[in-house]
């Protein structure tokens, strides 16, 4: 059973979306190459962790594919998953592996640690937060939309730690700190 909390939130998330369980937007790429581009996203991951280039994780753009939600993007509905295509991807160990991992990094480039929930010593100069609130709520919910709930709960910590800090959760005209303060 969903906390009421985390019940909110997804009632919330979405109150503005059309009634559809399955993406039948002919604009949408399908399951196949969301799998193929998050696997080649996460390889380029995984590089950058490994060379220690931060940096490439907040000057590159790939939300849509490694952190899907049920809204349209500046894509349309191209990267746009729904109810059945969750259901699908969570079938598919491997992709969910990468997606959890792809979660993991991006924090980690936030000098975030997922799992312990904290924030890691030592960061490397570019290991910090670079006013990304929208990458952030995407995360947040794409977690929350594939039920890792655990996952969320730690997004939302690294979340309250920058709102109590003073960082802006203001995109384009939109307070997205409510997902993180409900």
């Amino acid at each position: 059973m969903i906390a009421p909390q985390l019940a909110d939130i997804n009632l919330h998330f979405n109150l503005f979306l059309p009634d559809m369980t399955k993406n039948t937007d002919p604009a949408f790429a399908g399951i196949a190459a969301l799998k193929i581009k998050q696997a080649e996203q996460l390889e380029q991951f995984e590089q950058w962790a490994t060379a220690r280039t931060w940096n490439r994780f907040h000057n590159t753009h790939y939300d849509w594919w490694m952190f899907p939600v049920e809204k349209p993007s500046s894509h349309g509905y191209t990267w746009t998953v729904m109810k059945e295509e969750v259901q699908q991807l969570k079938q598919d160990p491997e992709y969910i592996e990468n997606y959890l991992r792809g979660v993991e990094l991006l924090m980690l480039a936030w000098g975030w640690n997922l799992q312990a929930e904290e924030l890691i010593n030592n960061t490397d100069p570019s290991q910090t937060w670079h006013n990304w609130p929208i990458r952030l709520h995407k995360c947040a919910s794409s977690l929350l939309l594939f039920g890792f709930h655990k996952e969320f709960n730690s997004v939302k910590k690294y979340a309250q730690h920058l709102i109590k800090k003073g960082e802006d959760f203001n995109y384009n005209g939109r307070d997205l700190s409510e997902l993180f303060t409900a």
